[in-house]
């Protein structure tokens, strides 16, 4: 192995290098297989006044450790002899730590181990843990990708899990007796790409509900079979994950594009209700022109309760103004902000891997960073999947069936009214229709009665054209009646003149 891996050792700490250097006790006479550059044996040496012997491959690394040993070999653990370099040696502690899985053959190794361990010697061993809950994420994603360090370190040959680790150590000899685990955040580990809101909540469960979900390395402590040793029950639970997502702050100057070493970014809490995120800006002697914010490195439903910029004095700049169309309205990708329901707040669809927004800042605040500043959110992610799956089993049962009975009361009085109002359209359509027919009849009358009016008027007609006929006729008799009577009376006259 090429790489010398440079690991610091607080033995106050809770990572594997510390747990095992706790379990050495003081003036032990330790062989240390896999040394490195030493630091695990300076500690010993220095600290536990221990007698140390060690092998390391390493040859740049070896000239490292060599202070700390009384006898430090260069050797292949693949192919070295152990009793032929430490013949008659016998030693309370045997260290392999980090070492098993860089080895093809790893059981020809502890084969050799009980034959060098002084009576109730104990061999010491970390050991990754292929189950670690990261891992998996990643092979269910179809990735399985080397690193330089890690878990997937880029030389290791074997992957194991405690129980495989115990089997090999049986079959070579030796007992467990005692474990103990190293936990390791999933976002402090190297397996961030994956997405937990993403994966199906029942697979989430099973996933971070396992003990070792977050054990990421293994600390065994096994001696040999022959030996009447008691065994210390297994006992470790994983620590609840701490899902969270970044948000990301982009600042820019007037004609220059975003860039990410102008930003910073803070992390949120998935599945909390409520929080308070601060991303901080340094000090801007040219004033941006304007700030992006990134809600969130994912899909999912965000509550946005407030936002606020500050100075380096702690003095509030701007604040946000609570209303939807403020933040609606400014240029943005990847989400949409939802018609408020509430009296405060909105919900922001995030759709994509980098929903962002600018942000509705005026000019006379951003000048005001030329200190520095903070740019404060309170928000929560209450409805994202990863959520639900954390939560959904602690919902009572009797709730969720009060919940059923009540769906399906409201069911029937909705098939009773969907019942009613089908009964009440069906006399509506029979009124409609009889109504319909009314007017039809109607319709006729008003024909009927339009056809006679038109035949009462031309019968009225012809009664005044002889009525116009008949005063003509009228006065031409009246007229002939006049002329007569005067001609008569005439007549007489001239008669009685004649006899007077």
């Amino acid at each position: 192995m090429s790489h010398v891996y440079r690991r610091p050792l607080d033995p106050d700490s809770q990572d594997s290098l510390a747990k095992l250097a706790r379990l050495v006790r003081p003036a032990s006479r330790v062989l240390d297989l896999g040394a490195g550059p030493g630091v695990l044996g300076r500690y010993l040496a220095e600290r536990l006044s221990c007698a140390l012997d060690g092998v390391e491959s390493n040859p740049a690394a070896a000239a490292e450790a060599v202070p700390w040993y009384r006898r430090l070999e260069c050797a292949d653990l693949e192919r070295i002899e152990l009793a032929e370099y430490f013949t008659g040696c016998r030693y309370d502690f045997i260290i392999c730590a980090d070492i098993l899985e860089h080895l093809r053959q790893p059981g020809d190794l502890l084969a050799q181990l009980t034959g060098l361990l002084a009576p109730n010697g104990r061999v010491l061993i970390s050991i990754p843990n292929v189950a670690y809950a990261g891992l998996i994420a990643d092979l269910l994603a179809g990735e399985f990708r080397y690193r330089p360090e890690g878990l997937l370190d880029e030389t290791h040959l074997r992957f194991f899990t405690l129980t495989s680790l115990g089997r090999l150590l049986e079959q070579y000899g030796l007992q467990v007796i005692a474990v103990d685990v190293a936990f390791r955040d999933l976002h402090e580990s190297e397996f961030t790409d994956r997405h937990w809101d993403a994966l199906p909540p029942a697979l989430t469960r099973v996933l971070l509900g396992r003990p070792e979900a977050l054990v990421y390395q293994f600390i065994v402590a096994a001696t040999a079979a022959s030996e009447s040793v008691e065994a210390v029950p297994l006992s470790f639970v994983s620590p609840p994950p701490e899902l969270r997502f970044a948000c990301q702050l982009f600042w820019r100057t007037t004609g220059e594009p975003y860039r990410e070493h102008a930003s910073s970014v803070a992390w949120g809490r998935l599945g909390d209700a409520r929080q308070c995120v601060a991303l901080p800006l340094p000090p801007l002697p040219t004033p941006p022109e304007t700030l992006r914010l990134d809600l969130a490195d994912r899909p999912g439903l965000m509550r946005l309760h407030a936002l606020a910029l500050y100075d380096a004095t702690n003095r509030l700049l701007w604040e946000w103004d609570g209303r939807r169309d403020s933040l609606a309205t400014q240029p943005g990708q990847q989400l949409a902000f939802a018609e408020p329901v509430l009296s405060f707040g909105v919900t922001a669809l995030l759709v994509g891997e980098d929903p962002c927004l600018e942000l509705p800042i005026p000019p006379t605040a951003l000048v005001e960073l030329r200190e520095g500043g903070q740019l404060r959110l309170e928000l929560s992610w209450p409805m994202s999947l990863d959520y639900l799956a954390l939560v959904q089993d602690c919902i009572p049962r009797r709730d969720a069936e009060a919940a059923r009975v009540d769906l399906a009361r409201r069911e029937e009085a909705l098939k009773a009214s969907v019942t009613a109002l089908m009964e009440r359209n069906a006399g509506l359509e029979s009124a409609l229709a009889a109504r319909s027919a009314r007017e039809i009849e109607l319709e006729a009358e008003l024909t009927a009665l339009a056809t006679r009016t038109a035949e009462w008027e031309r019968q009225a007609d012809a009664l005044r054209a002889r009525l116009n006929e008949q005063s003509v006729e009228l006065a031409r008799l009246r007229a002939l009646l006049q002329r007569s009577w005067r001609e008569r009376l005439w007549a007489r006259l001239q008669r009685w003149r004649g006899r007077a």
